[in-house]
């Protein structure tokens, strides 16, 4: 009995230890796209030739997004069928694309209020992450709970369009509590998607070489609560602007 419980002890803190590693790596994707998604985005802001091509051809940014969305779908469903080079690639270039598709929005802001904006995601986003690292009670139930309201969320922001068209005195009010809406929803899906994610990892602890390409799909999910985060944030600290 006592040898059944030591075996038990060595398999679970096998797979802590392997959940952890797995979430260092899901990090380290996460951060080199949003380091790619920053190069992209500084790239157009710093030069004047692109900035020209990109605000001179709105239409190209919108394609760019329609392709954005493209490439989320292909990632998440075939994820398990693709090479782990190849997924990366499709991560990667995701995130290049993500830069500048967001890059014409951060024209109207200054750069001292980005700066600001990412900081306060950041952070944000860090102290969420540890919440659902950390903690013990399950978040499934508030996590469906965040999911209907994010539905609730874009079909308001669908909402917001068309009162910015026939009533736009008021769609600045309408947009800024949406925007906060948006940060407190995106705050709570990062510590649900952390505590998911660190499942994920412990429960893939003996079938390692899934852990690649699902680390990569799972740095995507994190890394669209931080941009989603940092653009509803700009948008709530540069109101002003």
């Amino acid at each position: 009995m006592a040898e059944y419980s030591q075996k038990n002890q060595n398999i679970s803190g096998f797979s802590v230890d392997f959940g952890n590693k797995f979430l260092s790596k899901v990090y380290m994707w996460m951060i080199l796209a949003l380091i790619l998604t920053s190069l992209a985005s500084y790239a157009i802001l710093s030069t004047p030739s692109l900035q020209l091509f990109f605000l001179g051809n709105v239409w190209l940014v919108w394609i760019l997004m329609i392709v954005e969305l493209f490439v989320v779908v292909v990632l998440s469903s075939k994820i398990e069928s693709m090479s782990t080079s190849t997924a990366a690639a499709v991560f990667l270039l995701y995130s290049v694309l993500s830069g500048i598709t967001i890059t014409p929005m951060l024209f109207y802001y200054s750069h001292a209020t980005i700066f600001m904006a990412f900081g306060v995601s950041a952070g944000m986003f860090a102290a969420m992450s540890a919440v659902g690292y950390f903690i013990k009670k399950d978040l499934s139930t508030l996590g469906r709970f965040l999911f209907m309201a994010l539905m609730g969320l874009v079909i308001a922001m669908l909402v917001n369009i068309l009162i910015s068209i026939w009533w736009p005195a008021t769609a600045w009010g309408f947009s800024f509590a949406l925007s906060c809406l948006a940060v407190l929803i995106f705050a709570g899906l990062t510590a649900y998607d952390t505590q998911k994610i660190k499942k994920i990892g412990q429960a893939i602890a003996h079938e390692p070489s899934r852990g690649s390409n699902i680390a990569i799909i799972c740095a995507l999910t994190l890394y669209l609560d931080f941009i989603n985060l940092f653009v509803n944030m700009l948008r709530i600290m540069g109101r002003n602007n």
